[in-house]
């Protein structure tokens, strides 16, 4: 296991070294530009970074899978590995994204402003937190944030990996135009339902309550059952 573990963290730091190189040049643009401009600006590096965990668990699982089962390992232990790795890797990514916008509140001036995405979604509660309270509640959300679109992408990758061809074109195709052209069509033409699943989402994730902890055990729960079913597709996969 803990083999396994070194190989691919050792393995996804190059990746992660080369996007975080990249944020910090874009960030440190941003703020000199704004500071020149005078423009006052709310914004951060979180969707970003939830972007690159969805990427990076697509990826996870073909290469790793294969190397694994050819050198011995069982299909339990290449799921614990890589649930670990993605673990590891959320929590680096949390701190050091809580890192560069606290970092970037302090340095900026004050045409310049930065906010978390944990401030944005319970900011009564963050603006009235105080400063331990509110750098937990960062961490936590964001490493959770972190996991699950860490655990999204794994699961995808894995449903892609044992489907036929028909399947991988339906994943491939069939999500993205579900995101893209789905969500507005359901908008558009289900107006009451778009309304009552968003209200649920707000509840369920205490941002109309204002309440982050209640967010915090939906978004557990919802990485519990995402990496449970990815457990069971795993389980019958074959080289």
């Amino acid at each position: 296991m803990k083999k396994i573990l070194k190989y691919q963290c050792l393995d996804l730091s190059k990746a992660l070294i080369i996007y975080y190189i990249v944020i910090a040049l874009i960030l440190a643009i941003a703020v000199v530009g704004m500071n020149i401009a005078g423009d006052k600006n709310t914004g951060g590096i979180g969707f970003s970074s939830e972007f690159f965990c969805l990427i990076v668990g697509l990826c996870l699982f073909r290469e790793y899978f294969c190397l694994f089962m050819q050198n011995g390992v069982s299909r339990k232990k290449i799921f614990l590995g890589g649930l670990l790795t993605i673990s590891i890797l959320s929590l680096i990514m949390s701190i050091i994204d809580t890192l560069f916008l606290y970092i970037i509140d302090i340095i900026s001036v004050n045409n310049v402003r930065y906010m978390t995405l944990s401030s944005s979604l319970y900011f009564n509660f963050m603006y009235e937190a105080n400063p331990i309270i509110k750098t937990f509640v960062d961490l936590i959300i964001t490493f959770l944030i972190m996991l699950i679109f860490f655990s999204a992408g794994y699961l995808i990758a894995i449903l892609f990996y044992r489907s036929a061809k028909p399947g991988k074109v339906l994943i491939a195709v069939g999500l993205p135009l579900l995101v893209v052209g789905g969500i507005p069509v359901i908008t558009v033409c289900f107006p009451d339902i778009f309304a009552a699943l968003f209200s649920f989402c707000l509840m369920a994730l205490g941002i109309s309550s204002g309440n982050p902890f209640i967010g915090m055990l939906t978004l557990a729960i919802c990485i519990f059952v995402i990496n449970t079913f990815s457990y069971l597709v795993m389980r019958r996969a074959e080289i």
